[in-house]
C-alpha cells in the first residue's frame, strides 16, 4: 500500500490529531484553534483509522466488491483533508450526501466510458470543491473525460481506447546557476523541463503563446522563463529547483516520485485535479456494484469484457497513490510537529 500511510498513522491518536488541527486552525487565523481541535480530533483520528482499515481490506477482497470498499475508504480520506480546512464540518446533514448522482437505471446495451456524473449543487463534492477552489464545477463529467485526466494512467487509457495521450511526459535536468553578482558564486540549483516537439495541442504554439498559456494558470509565486532550443528541437522551461513543487498546484502539470506531466489536452476543459477525478470515477463504479448487479457480475467473472481491464487497472492504480495525493492537500506534518 501507499506509503504515505505510515505517516498519516500519525493522525491515529487523539493527542497529535489535536495538537495538529490546533496548527492548522491557528494557520488560518481561526478564533479559538484549540478548541476547534478538541471538537474535531476524535471524528478526525477516526476517519483516518476508518480508511486505513477500509483500504487494507480491499487489497484483499474480490474485484466484485472492491470499488464499494474503496469508495468509502476514499470519502474518508477526504473527509479528514476536508476537517483540516474546515473545523466546523459537518454543518449539516446535506453536507453528509455525496454531492454527486449518476444515473442509476443504465442504457442498454451499456458502455463504461459512455457514461457520466452528475455533481449537485449540494453535498460533500460540492463542499469540497468550494473549500479546495474547484469552482465552477461542471454540469457534468464523462467517465471518458475522467479517465482522460488521470496523468499517471494516461498510456494505459490511451492504449485501451486507440487514441493519444493527453498527458505528456515530460524531460528533468538539473543544473546549478551562479545567482546574481557578488553572490560568492553560490549555485543555485534550477531545473530545466523540456517538452517534447508535437503538432498536437498546446505544445505546437509558438514559444510566447506557449508561456503565455502556462503563465495564466501558474500560481503566482512561481518564476517561469521560457527558451527555445532551434528548430525542431522543442521548448525549455526553466524555474528554480524549490518551485518544482509548486506546480503541483498547476493544473497544466502532474508531479510525482520524480515525474513530471503535462496536459497537451483541452483548452477549454481543463483536468479536475486528480483526487476529485478519482472520487467520481469511484462513486460511479460502486454505484455499478449496487444497481447494475448483471452487468457487473458478468464483467467481474468473466473475461470477455474489455472494461475489466481499465476497471482492475484504475482500482489497482488508486490503492497505490490516493492517501499520497491526499497528502499533498493538506498542510504538512513536519512544519507543525
Amino acid at each position: 500500500m501507499d506509503s504515505a500511510w505510515d505517516m498519516l498513522r500519525f493522525f491515529e491518536t487523539e493527542p497529535t490529531a489535536r495538537k495538529y488541527l490546533a496548527r492548522c486552525y491557528q494557520n488560518e487565523n481561526r478564533e479559538n484553534p484549540d478548541r476547534l481541535a478538541f471538537q474535531q480530533s476524535t471524528r478526525f483520528l477516526y476517519l483516518w483509522r476508518q480508511a486505513r482499515l477500509l483500504y487494507s481490506t480491499a487489497a484483499k477482497a474480490d474485484l466484485s466488491i472492491q470499488p464499494l470498499l474503496l469508495f468509502y475508504g476514499c470519502t474518508c480520506l477526504l473527509k479528514g483533508m476536508l476537517i483540516t480546512r474546515d473545523p466546523a464540518y459537518p454543518q449539516n446533514s446535506r453536507v453528509l450526501q455525496h454531492g454527486v448522482t449518476t444515473r442509476k437505471v443504465k442504457r442498454s446495451p451499456y458502455v463504461l466510458t459512455e457514461d457520466e456524473v452528475r455533481p449537485q449543487k449540494e453535498g460533500f463534492f460540492s463542499h469540497l470543491a468550494q473549500r479546495f477552489h474547484l469552482t465552477p464545477l461542471r454540469d457534468r463529467y464523462h467517465v471518458h473525460d475522467l479517465f482522460v485526466s488521470l496523468a499517471e494512467m494516461s498510456d494505459i487509457y490511451a492504449h485501451f481506447t486507440d487514441q493519444h495521450p493527453q498527458w505528456v511526459p515530460l524531460e528533468l535536468s538539473f543544473v546549478g546557476t551562479e545567482k546574481g553578482k557578488g553572490a560568492s558564486f553560490a549555485a543555485v540549483p534550477y531545473c530545466h523541463i523540456t517538452f517534447p516537439v508535437t503538432a498536437e495541442g498546446p505544445l505546437a504554439y509558438s514559444s510566447d503563446t506557449f508561456i503565455q498559456y502556462i503563465r495564466r494558470f501558474a500560481p503566482a509565486a512561481i518564476s517561469l522563463e521560457m527558451t527555445d532550443q532551434g528548430t525542431g528541437q522543442g521548448k525549455r522551461l526553466i524555474l528554480p529547483q524549490f518551485a518544482l513543487s509548486q506546480l503541483e498546484q498547476h493544473p497544466l502539470f502532474y508531479h510525482r516520485d520524480h515525474k513530471l506531466f503535462f496536459w497537451n489536452g483541452s483548452t477549454e476543459f481543463l483536468p479536475l485535479p486528480q483526487w476529485a477525478s478519482h472520487y467520481l470515477l469511484l462513486y460511479l463504479l460502486g454505484m455499478l456494484c449496487r444497481y447494475e448487479t448483471e452487468w457487473w457480475g458478468e464483467m467481474t467473472m468473466s473475461h470477455s469484457m474489455s472494461e475489466r481491464y481499465i476497471i482492475e487497472r484504475f482500482l489497482a492504480h488508486h490503492m497505490s497513490i490516493f492517501p499520497s495525493l491526499v497528502v499533498k492537500q493538506i498542510p504538512s506534518l513536519y512544519v507543525h510537529f
